[in-house]
């Protein structure tokens, strides 16, 4: 090999090393939840854990505890604009902008946070779910069934006739009017003070979301009546998403959608199931439920309430027809 071409191969090896490292693409994660939550902890942590892991074309920079917005009404907003990459938007709070997952408020409907996020990712792939403009769906999953949690204790669903309890969106109002108790829409902020104050009765809740709003001390009883699931959506800036090579689009959906439908589902199960087994050690709070007739004869009250949402949203009937169908393909598969 000649003198010039040893050298220039020389120069051309130490080029190559002076240069830097291929930038990273930041991704700015948020939530207004603290970082101890379920869903970031459980979900969303190890979403970003794994999604590095398979790429060196990102780094995931979590913003917990409202760094990015405080106000859990405003987090659709700030992904959208931009102002976070990716955010953990709760529907509820949301009012109008995503109307089929109202559905998943619906009472007697849902019996695990498994099937209802198997369902809610399934009607997403079906292009059933509006209101995704601006973002991309990067994951769907739901809390373990809500129930209806008392400050003071009561016999029967009958007995929240008269009673104020706070709901979340016009679906549990609904539910609370058919069965003649007021509701009051109110922020878990506002929940706590009117509880302590005595200014409601009651609210419809999961295990998990009385654990991360600290609402447990203020209550007395659960009544163990499936009141529907809390969805959640992660969404990513639609500008950002564009922005991503495809192998970092890859990683950030193979460890979403259905992955994370799971993961959520098995994380709010787990959440769940450790709240009530330290409650029922400690004994002060009751964990009571109708019996199985009750049960049956509450649901098919409850149908009132289908029949609203399905008069009351659009598309409704061909939402609520493709989630019965997918609930029953799942529950047979199970």
């Amino acid at each position: 090999m000649g003198f010039l071409r040893k050298n220039a191969l020389a120069f051309t090896a130490l080029a190559a090393m002076a240069l830097p490292a291929a930038a990273q693409d930041l991704v700015k994660v948020g939530a207004f939840v603290p970082e101890q939550s379920v869903g970031v902890a459980k979900v969303i942590k190890p979403w970003m854990e794994a999604v590095s892991a398979e790429t060196g074309d990102v780094r995931m920079q979590g913003f917990w505890g409202g760094t990015l917005g405080k106000s859990p009404f405003a987090q659709f907003d700030l992904v959208q604009n931009g102002v976070a990459d990716v955010t953990w938007v709760l529907p509820g709070y949301t009012a109008g902008q995503f109307p089929e997952l109202s559905l998943f408020e619906l009472p007697f409907l849902f019996e695990s946070a498994e099937e209802a996020s198997v369902v809610g990712w399934k009607l997403h792939e079906q292009g059933l779910i509006s209101g995704l403009d601006g973002v991309h769906l990067v994951g769907f999953f739901t809390t373990e069934p809500n129930g209806i949690y008392m400050a003071e204790p009561i016999e029967s669903l009958d007995d929240i006739s008269g009673k104020k309890l706070r709901s979340v969106g016009p679906v549990h109002a609904n539910f609370l009017e058919t069965f003649g108790a007021a509701p009051q829409t109110l922020s878990s902020g506002e929940m706590n003070e009117a509880l302590n104050r005595g200014t409601i009765d009651g609210v419809i809740q999961s295990w998990s979301g009385l654990r991360t709003f600290k609402t447990l001390p203020l209550i007395s009883q659960e009544y163990k009546v499936p009141v529907g699931v809390i969805p959640f959506l992660l969404l990513m800036n639609e500008d950002k998403w564009n922005s991503l090579t495809p192998a970092a689009q890859d990683a950030v959906m193979k460890h979403g959608g259905m992955a994370m439908a799971e993961m959520g589902a098995e994380a709010y199960l787990g959440a769940g199931e450790a709240i009530v087994a330290d409650v029922s050690a400690e004994g002060r709070i009751g964990l009571d439920g109708p019996s199985g007739a009750e049960m049956d004869a509450y649901g098919e009250r409850a149908q009132a309430v289908h029949q609203w949402w399905i008069d009351n949203t659009p598309n409704g009937q061909a939402v609520y027809d493709a989630a019965m169908a997918a609930l029953a393909e799942h529950r047979g598969n199970s």
